[in-house]
């Protein structure tokens, strides 16, 4: 896992799938690895950093340190090969602001876009993005 950058999302959020989806959209780095709270490998991944987080929080995982809410948002920017990733750069806004506007969109997250039922089917060219049980 060291040599990757993993991210953890919440499965079932709709909202949460659609950014994943803009994320594969962008020309992510083959560093990155997505995988769901709710898996077992996601969990244990949590379990083994010792990392108490609730579902309203995307961490990634980059050189065994993580980030959550806006600053992983902001980490995962700079792994796009795309205009995208200068957005990166908006990391020096302070996290009190940063993860004010974070936490108002996942508070209202199921209400905009929902909750999926089901894990959506990963095509052959996303499976390397994903780590899977």
């Amino acid at each position: 896992l060291s040599n990757h950058v993993i991210v953890i999302y919440d499965g079932v959020c709709g909202f949460c799938d659609r950014t994943i989806q803009f994320i594969l959209n962008h020309k992510p780095s083959k560093k990155l690895k997505f995988v769901s709270f709710q898996s077992d490998i996601g969990q244990s991944i949590l379990a083994m950093l010792n990392l108490n987080v609730t579902l309203d929080s995307i961490i990634l995982i980059e050189n065994k340190k993580y980030y959550k809410k806006s600053k992983a948002i902001f980490k995962i920017l700079n792994y796009l090969d795309s205009n995208f990733k200068y957005a990166y750069y908006l990391h020096i806004v302070p996290s009190c602001i940063s993860d004010f506007w974070y936490d108002i969109i996942a508070k209202y997250r199921y209400f905009l876009m929902g909750k999926l039922k089901h894990c959506r089917l990963i095509t052959p060219s996303e499976r390397d993005y994903f780590l899977t049980d």
